[in-house]
């Protein structure tokens, strides 16, 4: 199936999505699956993939002897198969207020990353499920599987808009009592949440799948260049704070935002979570081929 400018709903450019077409979801601890899936698993068994010999230990089950390799070498040995397993890619969106900040701003930045994985993983006959976690409800599509539901994936991704508070812990829990399949999930967010952030990662990682943690802040955020006196006002709560610009508060909060983006990299870090930090202005060709790759998202 080839994917049209119309099926992309202005998320990714269909030159981009043939370089896509190239890569696949990487996995370095998934389960078998209830289904059989289209991805090789490197535990052995019954499958239709024939993978090596082993000797014949005594109660070993006769039925897995090649007789015809008995018939010539008077041996005993048994098949062994590769069996194949079924990944999810759980897509998981931080769509709270505070994410629709930013030039270009940072859910629409999220939601082209994801579309782009989704891609991926939907080109490899993989499962791909997403939710977008608004405030206290959810916004999600059911699990789906195959190219042809591309256009269904990058429609849902394109409606999402930012609205809400943030409260990452509570709505992956919820995702997760939804979805038990194990793969590889990741989660986009800018990480603004009053509870903080490691709660909603200690959540992801006792799920038993892989997960990446993509930081997104904004260009405003990361640099912001402010004069005058200001009234800044939080999106969520409602609370402000009225300031006076000045090169030692700006220096204190490069300070301040230098030590959040890395508490979130050094939790990641010591607890074997693939972390990407980006800006929302970021390339996300160069996100997905290069830092994707970097980090062993992707192959």
């Amino acid at each position: 199936m080839s994917v049209t400018a119309k099926d992309t709903a202005g998320l990714l450019d269909p030159a981009f999505l043939r370089k896509l077409d190239l890569l696949s979801i990487a996995v370095k601890r998934v389960r078998p699956g209830v289904l059989k899936g289209e991805r090789k698993s490197t535990k052995r068994g019954q499958s239709i993939d024939f993978a090596d010999y082993r000797d014949y230990v005594q109660g070993d089950d006769l039925r897995h002897v090649d007789w015809n390799l008995y018939g010539r070498l008077d041996e005993l040995y048994l098949k062994l198969f590769e069996e194949r397993e079924d990944l999810t890619l759980h897509l998981m969106i931080d769509a709270s207020k505070s994410m629709g900040f930013g030039t270009p701003h940072k859910l629409a930045f999220a939601r082209r990353l994801a579309a782009a994985l989704g891609y991926i993983a939907l080109s490899g006959h993989e499962r791909v499920s997403v939710e977008a976690f608004v405030g206290d409800e959810a916004r999600r599509i059911p699990a789906v599987r195959g190219k042809n539901s591309v256009p269904r994936l990058f429609e849902f991704l394109g409606r999402i808009d930012a609205d809400g508070a943030t409260h990452l812990e509570s709505s992956s829990r919820a995702y997760l009592s939804r979805n038990r399949s194990k793969g590889v999930a990741v989660i986009f967010s800018d990480f603004f949440d009053d509870a903080g952030f490691e709660g909603v990662l200690r959540r992801l990682q006792q799920s038993r799948s892989d997960v990446y943690a993509v930081h997104v802040l904004a260009p405003e955020e990361i640099d912001p260049r402010l004069t005058g006196d200001l009234k800044l006002v939080d999106s969520e709560t409602g609370n402000f704070a009225e300031i006076s610009a000045s090169r030692a508060l700006f220096k204190r909060y490069k300070k301040n935002r230098e030590g959040f983006v890395g508490s979130v990299r050094r939790y990641c870090a010591t607890r074997g979570i693939g972390y990407i930090f980006a800006s929302s202005d970021a390339p996300v060709e160069q996100i997905t081929l290069q830092m994707f790759r970097r980090i062993g998202m992707v192959q």
